[in-house]
């Protein structure tokens, strides 16, 4: 005997391809990894980066977060995993040094969730489910 009442229609929970999670946890780190950046930049609109480790790196950071977006929807699994097992954990390093580096109640507040989209694309791509050979 069913507890759902008779006639009415019960919403389906499919699940959720591993390569869309992946993609989507690169997305929302990328836009905290912006929205840092931008917020960052109108705290210092006096000095412009001159640097050119950070004119180099800020671009080079993007361009691998783009890259893993798209590798991760097209790639192959196993070079999706290898891929995401290694950059995350470089990805938690670079977030690991923003909190060093944080000097304002927002960038701890901000890196929070930098740290933790960054383990949670680490341990979905070590979790990746695997079949069994037959």
């Amino acid at each position: 005997m069913s507890s759902e009442p008779r006639g009415e229609s019960v919403l389906v929970d499919p699940k959720v391809n591993v390569r869309i999670v992946l993609a989507i946890l690169w997305i929302c780190h990328f836009i905290l990894w912006i929205f840092g950046d931008m917020f960052s930049l109108l705290q210092e609109m006096t000095e412009p980066a001159t640097s050119t480790a950070v004119q180099y790196v800020a671009p080079t950071t993007a361009i691998v977060l783009t890259l893993l977006v798209a590798f991760t929807l097209v790639g192959r699994p196993a070079q999706v995993q290898l891929a995401t097992l290694i950059v995350a954990p470089i990805y938690f390093l670079l977030n690991i040094g923003f909190f060093v580096d944080a000097t304002a109640g927002w960038e701890y507040y901000i890196g929070i969730f930098y740290v933790l989209f960054a383990v949670l694309i680490f341990w979905r791509a070590y979790t990746w489910p695997k079949e069994t050979a037959s």
